[in-house]
C-alpha cells in the first residue's frame, strides 16, 4: 500500500472554521394567550338574552295582521252548510243504495271491509287481498279532521290516478279510542265509493296485518287510458 492521506476524507471542507462560543439565539416572544369567552352556563340569563337577540327588530304596529273576527251568526251559518253538506251526501249514498244504482258492492265482517264494482272480476278481488299487487304510494290520515281527510284523499287518489299508479294503501285507522267509534273509516268507504272518486276505483279492501291490517286498506285504481304517442292527421 501507498502511504499517504486516507482515500475518504468527508470533514476535510470544515478544517480552519472556527465556532464563537457564548452566542445564544434570542429568545422567541411567547404568543399571548387570548381569554376564551365565556361558556353559556357562566354567562346570566340577561347576557344570553342579549345575545340571542342581537339584529332582531320590533314589529310596528303596521307590520302585524289582525284576523276579521267572526259574528256569531257567521259561525252559525258555517256550521249549518258543513252539517247540510254532510247530510246530502249520506241521502245521495242511501238513495243509490235503495234504488239498486250504487256500483259498488260492499262487505263488512267486523273490522274486515272490503267492496269492489260490480262487474269486476273476482280474480282481480282474490288477488288484491293476498297482496299480490305492489304498494306504490300511500296516505296516513292520522289525526286529520273529517273535511281535511276528504281532501288529502280525493288529492291523493286523483294524483295517483294521473301518475298512472295502480295500488294504493290509504291509513285511516281503526277508531277504537274515539267515541263515535271508526268515523274516519267509514267516511273513508263513503268517498271511495261515491262521487268524482267512484270513477276511478275498481276495488278495495282491510290490508294485511303486515301493511296496517283493519286499520288500513289497499285501493285498486282503473288503468289510466293511454294516448297515442303520434297525433294523427
Amino acid at each position: 500500500m501507498k502511504d499517504g492521506p486516507p482515500f475518504n476524507r468527508p470533514f476535510s471542507k470544515l478544517e480552519g472554521i472556527v465556532v464563537k462560543r457564548g452566542t445564544r439565539e434570542t429568545p422567541r416572544q411567547e404568543a399571548r394567550v387570548e381569554p376564551l369567552p365565556a361558556t353559556r352556563e357562566e354567562m346570566d340569563d340577561a347576557t344570553l338574552f342579549r345575545r340571542a337577540m342581537e339584529g332582531v327588530r320590533p314589529m310596528s304596529h303596521r307590520d302585524t295582521v289582525e284576523p276579521e273576527p267572526l259574528t256569531t251568526s257567521e259561525v252559525v251559518k258555517r256550521v249549518r252548510e258543513n252539517k247540510l253538506r254532510q247530510d246530502m251526501e249520506v241521502i245521495q249514498a242511501l238513495s243509490a243504495l235503495v234504488r239498486g244504482t250504487s256500483r259498488f258492492d260492499v262487505t263488512c265482517t267486523g273490522e274486515y271491509l272490503e267492496g269492489h264494482v260490480t262487474t269486476l272480476d273476482p280474480r282481480v278481488m282474490k288477488r288484491l287481498k293476498t297482496g299480490d299487487y305492489a304498494v306504490q304510494a300511500h296516505l296516513d290520515l292520522h289525526g286529520a279532521l273529517r273535511e281535511e281527510a276528504k281532501v288529502m284523499l280525493r288529492a291523493f287518489v286523483e294524483n295517483s290516478h294521473a301518475m298512472g299508479l295502480r295500488c294504493l294503501l290509504v291509513i285511516h285507522g281503526r277508531g277504537l279510542k274515539s267515541e263515535s267509534g271508526p268515523v274516519l273509516k267509514e267516511a273513508v268507504v263513503k268517498w271511495l265509493t261515491t262521487g268524482e272518486l267512484s270513477r276511478l276505483v275498481l276495488a278495495f279492501c282491510s290490508a294485511r296485518p303486515c301493511d296496517g291490517g283493519t286499520g288500513a286498506i289497499y285501493v285498486l285504481l282503473r288503468r289510466r287510458p293511454e294516448r297515442a304517442r303520434w297525433k294523427r292527421p
